[in-house]
């Protein structure tokens, strides 16, 4: 069986067409691997700094250790603020602990860029220690 030089150019052109779109495939492939490595390597320093402040932090001392946080390029910056958010119908009750609003942000330091943000809603229980030293 012998092939007409228009069939094996024929073949080659579809053979070299569905390796370019399977190359292609793979390089998209590998783009959007090292951004899911790059997203999740950026929320687990996000958790890791959140949970420090969270077990560990005061609205006083907001500041995550270099050796809890040892990544050079990140900062975790939180602010604690009052919720404003509550129903009128649940404050003002008695013996409420006041409800605040922690935001805990990972910014990327060399361009200063806000990369995730989480805001946890927490009891504040440092008044009611107060409270009960007056009673």
């Amino acid at each position: 069986m012998k092939f007409t030089l228009i069939e094996v150019v024929i073949s080659l052109m579809i053979l070299s067409l569905s390796l370019a779109g399977m190359l292609r495939l793979l390089t998209h492939s590998q783009s959007r691997i090292s951004v899911a490595e790059e997203r999740w390597r950026e929320m687990h320093m996000l958790t890791q700094g959140a949970e420090y402040i969270l077990l560990a932090g005061t609205e006083s001392d907001l500041n995550v250790p270099d050796d809890v946080f040892p990544y050079d390029d990140y900062l975790i910056d939180c602010t604690v603020d009052d919720n404003d958010d509550i129903p009128e119908d649940f404050t003002g009750q008695e013996n409420q602990l006041l409800l605040k609003k922690w935001t805990i942000k990972l910014i990327k330091a060399s361009d200063r860029s806000e990369r995730l943000k989480v805001i946890i809603d927490r009891f504040d229980y440092s008044d009611a220690g107060a409270e009960d030293e007056t009673k």
